[in-house]
């Protein structure tokens, strides 16, 4: 079944799903009603009906009953609240796959204008890498996978591992699915992670306490014998005595306790879908990737855990409750109790917290990756190769380009040459060209398949000179921010890192003779050191410097040609310098002269 076709066949299902627990939770919703009725209507009757039992049994009856069915209807929320998550899912999966254009978050906030390449081939921001490939759902997961894009992998033997785990979880619609709109339902703020790891860090302070952990069991008993010793006497000056020790005891240590309230309170949600989440990776069928089962140990103890931890925040929130708040602390010192339970859960798993969100992320990073490769099914895992540098490629193309809208093209970079001269007329597909490679290989650093029948690469840092914009408040020219730039890849190419290169049209802010000269001897700089690249320019007399470096240059071109007074482009590239021109044509043709 084609991915339209198959995304519009989950849509319908799930809308009929959502159809009928909307049945089944207006159902329950009845059902608790009447439940509270036959309380009410038990404990009316057993007043008036000369206290007889049976009235009474009847209205614990409805308690156990509302109880029961309030439990399912919770459930039944939850589980409209997924349904509805995975319908929308679906409805975007399936509006990308008919027009090319995707509706997810688009990493607008992770764009740099100075990261080396981020935003030169459109790697965050509307219509970007990010958006397409983007099916994170936590804050943690998005910002994982904002950090492997803009830092990818360069030791291919992690690159294999990850395509090895991609091509294991591609086919798992049901299991990529479920994690994305559970990870959405979680709803992670900013707030979240940090506050928890505050917490974390926090000193102990009752757990060791030997007076806390006596008072906690023996206070309480002292209060239900002084309940029973007053109903015995006739009087409770011992309660009421016993009451106000227990407020004693509460309010001197209560600034401790709001300290760790404050940071802990209201993470019930996400950690309960924390704990889903883990639950969910637990389960997974990944034997085939050793990267997927060590995710899966680490999350063995994991979901557990943080239910539990779950539990005891919700249960401390319920110290809000007026009921619990004022008669349960003034009888069973009820804060104390969830402070202890809390600091016992911390010292238990403190260490493991962060390791544990950290496999959320990892996932939702993979997960991401997976339902890229799965919704490309044409692409290909390209081959990392450690020994000498290299980057080839067949049938090319850009990523973010509809593949009907696509020209593929070959490139071949390393063996014969380590720099290529691009040269072409306005509009031919030079920039294009450079920005599908650029892609490409960062697709392939981060273990996706690629955009290409076969592609081989060694993996290399990625830096681009192609969109330089000046700064008026750094009161930075257009020619200073190029220079600066052109300045950090020759300082990263004097660390002897591998470094491949991308430029596109460089020195345009200076005169055409001087353009020329510095070009030449940035080029020939650049062949100094442990780098490939690729320039794109109009400057046909750079093409001689094949003439000069034969065994290091190569030069490329595109072609654009005027037949009846119309422009034709077919954005092939094909070996030596272009001939062609348009500039002074799409003038006339614009009317601009």
């Amino acid at each position: 079944m084609e991915h339209p076709q198959l995304y519009q066949q989950r849509i319908n299902d799930y809308q009929q799903a959502i159809d009928q627990e909307k049945k089944r939770t207006s159902l329950l919703s009845w059902a608790r009603l009447l439940s509270f009725l036959l309380i009410i209507a038990g404990v009316i009757l057993y007043f008036r009906q000369d206290r007889e039992i049976i009235w009474l049994l009847a209205a614990a009856a409805g308690v156990v009953a509302f109880g029961f069915f309030l439990k399912r209807h919770n459930r039944s929320l939850q589980q409209l609240a997924l349904l509805k998550t995975l319908l929308e899912l679906n409805k975007k999966e399936w509006h990308q796959a008919i027009t090319g254009e995707s509706t997810f978050e688009n990493g607008q906030e992770f764009v740099d204008d100075r990261h080396d390449y981020s935003g030169d081939l459109d790697v965050f921001g509307p219509a970007s890498i990010f958006q397409s490939i983007n099916r994170t759902g936590t804050l943690s997961g998005k910002q994982q996978l904002a950090a492997s894009l803009a830092a990818p992998m360069l030791d291919p033997a992690a690159i294999l591992a990850t395509q090895e785990a991609l091509k294991v979880l591609a086919p798992e619609i049901e299991f990529r699915q479920h994690l994305t709109a559970n990870a959405m339902l979680a709803k992670e703020a900013a707030s979240d992670r940090r506050e928890l790891a505050l917490w974390l860090e926090m000193p102990f302070s009752f757990i060791h306490n030997r007076f806390m952990n006596i008072a906690r069991w023996l206070l309480p008993a002292l209060t239900v014998a002084a309940i029973a010793t007053g109903s015995y006497l006739g009087h409770y000056y011992l309660f009421i005595g016993m009451i106000m020790v227990n407020w004693l005891v509460l309010l001197s240590i209560q600034p401790r306790i709001m300290e760790q309230y404050k940071l802990i309170s209201q993470k019930e949600q996400i950690l309960e879908k924390f704990a889903l989440l883990l639950g969910l990776i637990r389960k997974g069928r990944f034997e085939q990737s050793g990267l997927l089962k060590q995710q899966q140990e680490v999350a063995r103890e994991a979901d557990v855990a943080l239910q539990q931890l779950s539990r005891i925040s919700s249960a401390f929130d319920q110290r809000l409750n007026l009921l619990v708040g004022i008669v349960l602390n003034s009888l069973l010192l009820y804060d104390l109790h969830c402070i202890l339970r809390l600091e016992r859960w911390k010292e238990k798993h403190k260490t493991a917290v962060d390791k544990w969100i950290e496999v959320i992320a990892q996932l939702e990073v993979w997960n991401s990756l997976a339902t890229f490769a799965y919704n490309h099914p044409g692409y290909t895992y390209p081959q990392p190769e450690a020994a000498s540098m290299i980057l080839e490629a067949e049938a090319l193309g850009h990523p973010l380009i509809p593949e009907k809208e696509s020209v593929k093209n070959d490139g071949h970079i390393g063996r014969q040459a380590s720099f290529l001269i691009i040269t072409g007329s306005n509009m031919s597909g030079k920039s294009t060209f450079l920005r599908s490679v650029g892609a490409n290989l960062l697709l392939a650093m981060c273990g996706a398949p690629v955009c290409a029948s076969r592609l081989a690469f060694t993996p290399m840092r990625i830096m681009t000179s192609m969109r330089i914009k000046d700064s008026i408040a750094s009161h930075t020219s257009y020619f200073q921010a190029e220079l600066l730039r052109l300045q950090h890849i020759i300082q990263q190419l004097k660390t002897g890192e591998r470094v491949f290169i991308l430029l596109d049209e460089i020195l345009k802010g200076t005169n055409s003779e001087d353009k020329l000269s510095g070009s030449r001897s940035l080029i020939e700089h650049f062949l100094v050191y442990n780098c490939l690249g690729m320039i794109a320019t109009h400057d046909l007399e750079l093409g001689h410097l094949e003439d000069n470096y034969p065994d290091k240059i190569r030069n490329y071109c595109f072609e654009s040609t005027i037949q009846d007074d119309h422009l034709f482009f077919d954005y092939r590239i094909r070996p030596g310098i272009a001939r062609n021109k348009n500039a002074t044509f799409l003038m006339k043709q614009m009317e601009i002269i």
